[in-house]
């Protein structure tokens, strides 16, 4: 597919290296090329260097001709008129990054007056998915499937669980609680776990199962699920003042440290709620005077990486039960997990998963296309949703006698009402909603799971 992404920085590049990779035809439009050390040579895209509103540089990067067209600026407003315009030019379809406070009310209606295809607003979503987490304090990842009836959990094993030493086969006999156990991450090192695999502590598991099967596999082990109280924000940039708000909805009062005047009162007056407090947020005497060691719930959100890493480290000491980090550049993500910071957020890995599954949903012709994706352990690992097809290779069949690629397992299947962990003796029918996790990448159809 021919694509072309509007940027004018990293996400943009990340982006265009992503879908490169899964061979679409990509063109790059970024005003300065060498914003990003000459990343537009080393990657396998065609680069025009311009403004994403100027007709002549769409014109230029094709976007007649585009089968979507990207437009992830550092700003709103340049993000829509580039979607408006390339859709006049011609293209297909668009996508717009828009990440306005101001436009929460407005996004999708202005989408449908500009005949924008998708609006990602990546700082919102973050905060939705921490607000996931807050239920299960354990977990330092939450996907969910299939309307959020399903999901996919990561959490950190520990000598209390109980569950050190036993073989996965025992394991699933003594609990009874229907969860799979699809990945396992060990010192860097990524493992389906088969019948004979034993836990050790430390290891970074995924489980996949209903909603009330994973409640009950936590409570099993000890895990508390009690609610969160108190609940402390560093930075009130755009996740932030999503946070704020959204917690606000559920009943939570959040302590908010801002150094910015103007989002302090912008941050007071919309969330009444949140006590905002002008500061900053890497000050360890207003930590303390705020109360850090009593709160059950802290998340760093700053605009800077690394400050949200050493505060979140300062927040873990203070023995805080939850501790969330907003980390943006991928290259830091693995630095965060080495040195004990496990609770990670990334806005532009949201948007390119978002992009991802959108774009690959446009290249499945057939039925059995992706209905969601999730990226897991840094994109290392994906889960996938499909709906099987009539022209599914084993439908009907029962899964000990399917083909099924190594390093890529059935992780849950959604039949009606019923969520089922699937065994040897089940079958994928037709209309079935099944959750794929794999190694592999690119992954289309559900055909693609199957060896050749």
């Amino acid at each position: 597919m021919r694509i072309v992404v509007v940027c004018d920085g990293y996400t943009g590049y990340v982006l265009a290296d992503m879908l490169s990779s899964e061979n679409h035809d990509v063109t790059l439009v970024d005003s300065d090329e060498g914003a990003q050390g000459g990343d537009a040579e080393r990657l396998d895209v065609l680069f025009v260097r311009g403004s994403g509103t100027s007709m002549s540089t769409l014109r230029q990067a094709d976007v007649e001709r585009a089968g979507v067209v990207i437009a992830v600026t550092s700003s709103d407003e340049i993000n829509m008129l580039c979607c408006a315009t390339s859709k006049k030019m011609g293209a297909k379809r668009t996508i717009a990054r828009i990440r306005g406070t101001e436009y929460v009310g407005d996004a999708e209606t202005l989408a449908r007056q500009l005949d924008i295809d998708m609006v990602i607003n990546p700082e919102r979503s973050a905060a939705y998915e921490i607000l996931r987490l807050i239920r299960f304090p354990a977990a330092v990842e939450i996907d969910d499937f299939y309307r959020r009836r399903v999901e996919i959990i990561g959490f950190r094993l520990e000598v209390e669980d109980g569950i050190l030493g036993v073989p996965l086969m025992d394991l699933r006999k003594k609990m009874k609680i229907p969860v799979l156990f699809c990945v396992v991450e060990r010192n860097g090192q990524i493992i389906i776990p088969r019948g004979e695999f034993v836990f050790k502590e430390n290891d970074l598991a995924y489980i996949a199962g209903g909603y009330s099967d994973i409640t009950k596999f936590f409570r099993h082990i000890g895990r508390t699920t009690s609610k969160v109280v108190s609940v402390m924000v560093i930075g009130g940039g755009r996740m932030g003042h999503y946070l704020a708000r959204l917690g606000a909805e559920i009943g939570l009062k959040p302590v908010v440290i801002e150094t910015d005047e103007k989002r302090c009162e912008r941050l007071a007056e919309d969330v009444a709620q949140a006590t905002v407090i002008r500061g900053d947020g890497t000050d360890q005497e207003l930590l303390e005077s705020e109360n850090i060691r009593e709160m059950d719930f802290f998340a760093a959100l700053m605009d800077t990486d690394e400050a949200n890493m050493i505060v979140s480290l300062f927040a873990k000491q203070c023995g805080v039960r939850k501790v969330i980090t907003k980390v943006e550049r991928r290259n830091y993500i693995p630095i965060a997990g080495s040195i004990g910071i496990d609770t990670i957020v990334s806005p532009n890995e949201i948007t390119e998963n978002l992009i991802l599954h959108f774009v690959r949903g446009l290249s499945a012709s057939r039925g059995g296309a992706v209905v969601s994706m999730r990226r897991l352990l840094d994109g290392r690992v994906e889960a996938l949703e499909f709906v099987v097809g009539k022209d599914m290779r084993y439908s009907g069949e029962k899964i000990k006698n399917m083909k099924i690629k190594r390093g890529v397992v059935i992780a849950v299947i959604s039949r009606g009402s019923k969520s089922i962990i699937p065994e040897g003796e089940d079958m994928l029918l037709v209309g079935d909603d099944v959750v794929i996790v794999t190694m592999y990448s690119g992954f289309d159809e559900l055909n693609d799971i199957f060896e050749r």
